[in-house]
């Protein structure tokens, strides 16, 4: 359940989506409540910007976990749910659902608007049973049957954010070229997704419910799974901080579950939970849990610039899962921003053989090339983070750095140029970019 809808909008997507937008305007009926709801955007819409949002958020939450048997239980579980829809359940009817677990040690979930469903290693390691997916996975779907999602792309924020992610890393105009070749942002980990309401989570509940029922597990798991994540809370109140800032939690919210498991669904598919199949398929990403949580308090320290400690925390977590890809970029992050680049591009290009479709590495090399001015070097791994994560604001922006270290003054501005188009000039780095693009490619005389 995480963060919402999972969308990252560019602001290119903003300028050609607005004229699209206002011919597509209108009601549409929510399936849950059976009342009119204001929609900005039309299916097609919806799937066009899931499609161009769905590569920057994989990458931020280190790409599809690489284990086949698992990834293909989930899709499993999520596929007997939307055999259970009808005409009646949905907005926006036949979207291509599909189902992965991300490398991502957080405990959470999320949809994109086009049913493209992502599930946490860090939430897979505490479920307990196949009905606590079910409620999961029936909860995202709901959001997507309901359109929540465009509902949400009609406030401002969202289209407002920036794929790049960090700002203000120009503040000081001190900074050296290098520093800001390594600051201006993790490349393939800038997240913009968006909150829904506390009505919307219920609904969402509501919905989710009545899939799990068809599909024959019992509702029960919809309140353990909801109990679960609070007892997650209170155990580590920043285990969930994340989620419950975007899927607001509630007691209301749990009574209201629970009053209509009793009301409606009484006796319904009782003890139906599928444990022993959940436990076999998950088995060994379970055993990695202790690690996740090594991990997790890694990220939790590389976000307050604590870098030694998030070091010390990932090589802890690396001991108990050697060579995990998660574990890995994180002694890599943490060491670019302590300023080991050495370090980082070691344990960068290892995450890079040990997963050779993973984004996130090749950006770290990225940057780490462009810091020690290795311009060619950066341009590869800028080639091979675009190849994964196409249409990306930041590669752009390092691009135009690289071909300006080159002395390539026209392809820099082109760059910067396209950067401009996909992230826009409000930025900190749209601010840089319009500087260099002027620059670089001064107007004509004529037009000044």
């Amino acid at each position: 359940m995480r963060q919402g809808s999972g969308f990252q909008v560019r602001r290119l997507t903003r300028l050609a989506a607005v004229s699209l937008l206002a011919l597509a305007a209108g009601c549409v009926t929510n399936p849950i409540t059976g009342q009119q709801q204001f929609s900005l955007v039309g299916k097609g819409e919806l799937i066009t910007l899931a499609k161009q949002a769905a590569p920057s958020q994989l990458a931020s939450d280190y790409g599809v976990f690489n284990d086949g048997q698992v990834n293909a239980y989930v899709t499993q579980v999520g596929r007997r749910l939307v055999a259970t829809l009808k005409s009646a359940d949905v907005v926006y009817p036949d979207m291509p659902f599909s189902f992965q677990v991300v490398n991502a040690v957080y405990i959470n979930a999320y949809a994109f608007p086009d049913g493209t469903i992502a599930i946490t290693r860090g939430m897979m390691a505490e479920l307990e049973n196949e009905a606590q997916l079910a409620a999961v996975l029936g909860h995202e779907i709901a959001h997507v049957n309901c359109g929540h999602t465009a509902a949400a792309m009609s406030k401002s924020t969202v289209y407002d954010a920036l794929v790049s992610g960090t700002r203000g890393y120009l503040a000081s105009k001190g900074s050296s070229w290098a520093e800001l070749a390594g600051t201006a942002g993790q490349l393939g980990s800038a997240v913009v997704l968006a909150s829904y309401s506390r009505e919307q989570e219920r609904q969402a509940d509501q919905g989710g419910l009545m899939y799990m029922v068809r599909a024959g597990y019992d509702p029960k798991g919809m309140v353990d799974l909801m109990q679960l994540l609070v007892r997650i809370s209170g155990a580590s109140p920043s285990a969930l901080e994340q989620m419950f800032s975007t899927h607001p939690m509630s007691a209301a919210r749990l009574q209201a579950a629970q009053t209509r498991i009793q009301a409606e669904y009484a006796g319904r598919n009782a003890g139906s939970n599928n444990q022993a199949a959940f436990l076999a398929a998950t088995a060994g990403l379970r055993k990695s849990k202790p690690a996740l949580k090594q991990f997790a308090a890694a990220e939790a320290q590389l976000a307050q610039k604590q870098f030694v400690a998030a070091k010390s925390a990932a090589e802890q977590g690396l001991r108990l899962a050697p060579n995990d890809y998660v574990g890995l970029m994180l002694v890599a992050q943490a060491s670019q921003k302590g300023g080991n680049l050495a370090e980082a591009q070691q344990a960068a290009a290892l995450a890079a053989r040990v997963n050779p479709s993973g984004a996130r590495a090749q950006g770290v090399l990225a940057q780490c090339a462009l810091q020690n001015k290795h311009y060619a070097a950066a341009l590869t791994h800028l080639d091979a983070f675009e190849r994964q994560v196409p249409g990306d604001a930041g590669a752009s922006f390092y691009k135009g750095m690289a071909y300006e270290g080159q002395g390539q003054k026209q392809q820099a501005a082109q760059a910067y140029q396209r950067y401009l188009q996909q992230g826009g000039a409000a930025s900190a780095q749209g601010q840089y970019a319009t500087q260099r693009l002027q620059q670089l490619a001064p107007p004509p005389a004529a037009a000044r």
